[in-house]
C-alpha cells in the first residue's frame, strides 16, 4: 500500500489515533482530470481548513526502503484557494520527476491541517540502528507547528525522549502517556512492532496521526542483543532502588547519579565504555585514589566508597558521596548532612547543571565571594549560626591548603608526581614488556604517586580557578581580563604545541619529540588508541600549519592588585600577599596539567604491557579490549585448567557481549529515580562557554587519530577529548565544541589557555545536529551556537 492507502487503512482499524480528513489521487489522474479533482479537493473539506499536500510515491514507505524526505509536502494551503493547490501539486511533482521518472501509482495526498498543535514529531517504536525496545520520541512542543521535526528547521525540533517498551505505565505525563497508548494501540492493528510514524498532538491531548511506515533498518538489528536488554535494565533498576537508599557514614537522605559530576567519567572513558577502559579508570582513581586525595587535603571522606557505580554497564558518579567530600572536615554533621540533602535538590531541580556542580550547585571551597554563594547556594538551608560556621570552615581549610600549613599542598602532591616521573625514566622498558606480573607495582606506583597526587592538584585548580572566578564576580576584574589571564598561563600543552612545530620544522628530531610525547594517545585508558609514537605518519603531516603558541604575559593593575591585598588581609592569609595568590593560581593549573601528563604515561605502559601480554598469547588489541584489570591480574595469581588464551578469550566474549548491550541501551545522564532506568526524558544541557570570542566557520567532525587533514580555520568537533588530543592546538583552529565536558575539564583549560572560542559540553541533542551541520556561528560571549545545514 502507499502512504496514503495506508492512511485510509488505518483511519478505519483505530480509535485512539485520529487520522484527519485527508482525499488522495494517482498523479496520472490529476493530469487527465485536472479542473474536476481540484474542484472536489476544494468541496470536501470545509472552507477556511489549510491543508497539507504532500508525497505518497509509489516507492515511497516499502518495506526496505522508506525514502523518507525524499519527496516534497507542502502546508498551510488555504482548501479554498485553486491558485495555491494548483502551484502545491506542481511541486510535489516537480520532486517525482527531479528524481526519477514519474510511476504510474504515484499519488498525491491532500490531508487537513493540525493548526496548533501542543506537540509534534515521529516516533519510532524501536531504536532506529540498534532495534533497542524503546519508543524513541523526536518532538517539538514549542512551536506548535507540525513539521519542524521532520524538516530539522529549528533547534526546539530536537528534543528526544526514549521510553522502554514495557514501561509506559512509568510515565508521569499525560501527553506522553495517551500518546504512547494510541502508538500501541496501531501496533495492535496492523500487527507490526517496527513502526516509524509522524504525529501531532493537539490541545485537547488528542493524538493526531500524519504518517506511518515500516522501519526499514531492521536487516541491521542483532535481536539476541535486543532481547538481553530487559533482564538488564531489571537488573539496573533492583541497583538503583538499593542505591538511593540512605548509606550509614555518608551524608544525604538519598543520592543522584551522573555520568558527568566530579569525575566526569563520559568524557573522560565515554558513555558505554569497554571492560577494560572502565575497570582500570574504577581501579586508578574512582574506587580509593579519590577518597585518599580528599582525606589528606582535609575533605571529609565517606570511608570506603567507590566513588563510581556502572549501571548496565555505563558509568555514574554518586553525587552524594561528591558532595559529602567536598566539606572540610570540621563542619559538624548536622550541617554537612543539611547542606548535602540541599545540594542533592538543587541539582534534581536543575539537571541542566549536572557538568557545573562544583561552581553552581556545591560550595568546595573558600572564595571571596562567599557571602553571595551560601546566599545562593545554601539559601534558608542553614541558619545564620550555621552559615557562619559553615563559612570559617572553608575559610580556614582553603587558607590552611593554600597556605601550605597541612598536608595536601600543591608542593607536596608536585613532589609525589616528580617520583613517579623519576620511575618512569628509570624504568622505560616497561613499554615494550609482556610480563603482566610488572603490572601490580606500576599500578601501585601509579596510585600512590600519580592518581593520588593529581587528584589533590585537581582539587586545587578547582580552588584556584573558583578563586579567580569570584575576583570577576565582585568586580574586581573583568570577564576579558579574567580570559587573558588564563591565556597566559604556559601549561604542558603549549610546550607540546611548540615542539610540534619544532618537529614539523625540522627544528626538533622525531625520537627526541616522541621521547617526550609518545605516550600520548587519544582516549588515554583505551588500548585499542594508537600513542603518538605508534602512528606511522605522526610527523609526516605536510597540511600541519606550522603554529607556535605566544604567550602574552599579562599583569592586573595596581588598583586591582590593592584591591585583593586588601581582601587577603581581611581574610587572614597572613603575609600572602596578591602576587603570591596569582602564583598559586598560576601553579595550581600548570600542576595540575603536568601531574595529568605524568600519570598517563604509566597508564599508557600498562595498557602496552597488557597488548604484548595478549599478543603473545594469541588475543588481539580488540578482544584484550573487552576484559577487566582484575580479570588480567588473577591469571598470573591462580592456576586454571584451561590455557592463558582460553582464559581471556572467554572473558572477551562474554563481556563483549555485554558491551553491546550496554551500547543499546538509553540512560539518561542524570539518574534522579528508578524511572529513569526505563524512562529518558529530554535533558537541556547548557554548554561552558569559553572566551568572549565570536567565530563562523566550517566544521570538522574528529575521530580518535591524528587527522591527515588541516584543521586550520575551522570549528573542531568532537565528542570528548583528554590529553591525547592536545596537537589539535598546533593548528590554527577557529573553535571547539564537544558533547561532553565541564567547566574546568580538560579541554575547557585548553581552550582557555589558547584563547579559543569553544562550547564545551554542548549535549547530546544539540552534538548529533552539530555533526549534521556543514557550518556553525559559536557565539561565546552572548552563549550561542547557530546550526548552518
Amino acid at each position: 500500500m502507499t502512504k496514503a492507502q495506508t492512511l485510509i487503512h488505518v483511519k478505519t482499524l483505530v480509535k485512539k489515533f485520529n487520522v484527519p480528513s485527508l482525499i488522495f489521487y494517482k498523479v496520472s489522474n490529476i493530469s487527465k482530470n485536472y479542473e474536476f479533482c481540484i474542484g472536489e479537493i476544494v468541496n470536501f473539506f470545509p472552507k477556511k481548513t489549510k491543508l497539507a499536500i504532500r508525497s505518497s510515491a509509489f516507492d515511497e514507505d516499502g518495506q526496505n526502503n522508506s525514502l523518507a524526505g525524499e519527496f516534497r509536502s507542502i502546508l498551510n494551503i488555504p482548501s479554498s484557494n485553486f491558485e495555491k493547490i494548483t502551484e502545491a501539486i506542481d511541486l510535489v511533482v516537480s520532486s517525482y520527476k527531479s528524481k526519477r521518472p514519474l510511476l504510474e501509482g504515484d499519488e498525491i495526498i491532500f490531508q487537513e491541517m493540525i493548526e496548533n498543535s501542543l506537540m509534534s514529531g515521529v516516533i519510532f517504536t524501536h531504536e532506529l540502528n540498534t532495534g533497542a525496545p524503546y519508543y524513541v520520541i523526536n518532538y517539538d512542543d514549542q512551536s506548535r507547528l507540525t513539521d519542524t521535526v521532520t524538516s530539522g528547521t529549528a533547534e526546539y525540533a530536537n528534543r528526544t525522549m526514549y521510553v522502554h517498551r514495557n514501561s509506559i505505565d512509568m510515565l508521569n505525563s499525560e501527553r506522553f502517556k495517551k500518546l504512547l497508548q494510541a502508538v500501541q494501540e496501531l501496533e495492535d492493528a496492523l500487527k507490526n512492532q517496527f513502526l516509524d510514524i509522524e504525529f501531532a498532538l493537539g490541545e485537547d491531548l488528542t493524538p493526531y496521526l500524519l504518517q506511518v511506515r515500516t522501519i526499514t533498518t531492521q536487516p541491521n538489528w542483532n535481536r539476541i542483543i535486543t532481547k538481553r536488554i530487559d533482564s538488564t535494565l531489571k537488573g539496573a533498576q533492583k541497583f538503583v532502588i538499593e542505591r538511593l537508599k540512605k548509606f550509614e557514614g555518608v551524608y544525604g537522605e538519598t543520592t543522584l547519579l551522573g555520568q558527568m559530576p566530579d569525575w566526569n567519567p563520559a568524557e573522560i572513558i565515554g558513555r558505554a565504555p569497554r571492560a577494560l577502559v572502565n575497570s582500570l579508570y574504577q581501579k586508578l582513581i574512582t574506587d580509593q585514589a579519590w577518597s585518599i586525595a580528599r582525606d589528606i587535603m582535609g575533605y571529609t571522606v565517606p570511608t570506603g566508597q567507590p566513588l563510581m557505580v556502572t549501571l548496565a554497564g555505563q558509568p555514574f558518579i554518586d553525587t552524594r558521596l561528591s558532595f559529602h567530600s567536598y566539606l572540610p572536615k570540621k563542619i559538624t554533621p548536622t550541617i554537612a548532612e543539611k547542606v548535602v540533602n540541599h545540594w542533592i535538590s538543587h541539582l534534581k531541580k536543575s539537571p541542566e547543571l549536572h557538568d557545573k556542580v562544583e561552581f553552581d550547585i556545591a560550595i568546595t571551597t573558600f572564595s571571596f565571594d562567599m557571602d553571595d554563594k551560601v546566599d545562593l547556594l545554601i539559601g534558608d538551608a542553614l541558619t545564620e549560626i550555621e552559615k557562619e560556621e559553615f563559612k570559617h570552615a572553608h575559610l580556614r581549610h582553603t587558607r590552611d591548603l593554600i597556605l601550605e600549613t597541612r598536608a595536601g599542598s600543591l608542593s607536596e602532591a608536585l613532589n609525589k608526581i616528580e617520583i613517579l616521573n623519576d620511575l618512569q625514566k628509570k624504568q622505560k622498558i616497561y613499554s615494550l614488556s609482556s610480563n603482566v606480573h610488572s603490572l601490580f607495582k606500576l599500578i601501585s606506583d601509579t596510585i600512590q604517586n600519580g592518581t593520588i597526587p593529581f587528584s589533590i592538584l585537581a582539587r586545587h585548580g578547582f580552588i584556584a580557578k573558583t578563586i579567580l572566578q569570584s575576583l570577576y564576580n565582585i568586580y574586581i576584574i573583568t570577564k576579558d581580563e579574567y580570559n587573558q589571564f588564563l591565556s597566559s598561563i604556559q601549561t604542558v600543552a603549549s610546550d607540546l604545541v611548540d615542539d610540534m612545530t619544532a618537529l614539523h620544522l625540522g627544528e626538533l628530531n622525531h625520537a627526541e619529540f616522541m621521547s617526550r610525547y609518545g605516550h600520548l594517545r587519544p582516549r588515554t585508558y583505551d588500548i585499542t588508541s594508537k600513542r603518538y609514537d605508534q602512528m606511522s605518519d605522526f610527523s609526516s603531516g605536510s597540511l600541519l600549519s606550522k603554529h607556535k603558541k605566544k604567550i602574552d604575559s599579562f599583569r592586573f593593575s595596581k588598583i586591582q592588585i590593592n584591591k585583593i591585598n586588601e581582601l587577603l588581609e581581611k581574610n587572614n592569609f597572613n603575609e600572602f600577599k596578591a602576587d603570591d595568590l596569582l602564583n598559586y593560581i598560576r601553579e595550581a593549573t600548570i600542576a595540575r596539567e603536568y601531574a595529568k601528563f605524568v600519570f598517563t604515561r604509566s597508564v599508557s605502559d600498562m595498557l602496552e604491557i597488557i597488548a604484548n601480554f595478549s599478543e603473545k598469547n594469541g588475543l588481539t588489541r580488540e578482544e584484550i579490549s573487552h576484559v577487566p584489570i582484575n580479570s588480567i591480574l588473577e591469571i598470573v595469581k591462580s592456576s586454571g585448567e584451561k590455557s592463558i588464551e582460553e582464559q581471556l578469550r572467554n572473558i572477551s566474549i562474554l563481556e563483549n557481549e555485554k558491551h553491546q548491550v550496554s551500547l543499546s541501551i538509553r540512560l539518561p545522564q542524570l539518574l534522579t529515580d528508578q524511572q529513569g532506568i526505563h524512562i529518558v526524558p529530554f535533558q537541556v544541557s547548557h554548554p561552558n562557554f569559553i572566551t568572549q570570542k565570536k567565530v563562523t566557520a566550517l566544521c570538522i567532525i574528529l575521530q580518535s587519530d591524528i587527522d591527515k587533514h588541516s584543521l586550520e580555520d575551522k570549528i573542531v568537533v568532537i565528542e570528548s577529548a583528554d590529553p591525547g588530543f592536545d596537537w589539535i592546538f598546533s593548528q590554527k583552529i577557529a573553535g571547539l565544541i564537544t558533547k561532553y565536558g565541564g567547566t574546568n575539564s580538560h579541554m575547557a583549560i585548553r581552550c582557555a589557555e589558547f584563547n579559543i572560542p569553544a562550547a564545551i559540553g554542548c549535549g547530546e541533542q544539540r552534538f548529533e545536529s552539530i555533526i549534521k551541520s556543514s557550518k556553525v556561528r559559536l557565539d561565546c560571549a552572548a552563549q550561542l551556537i547557530d546550526i548552518f545545514y
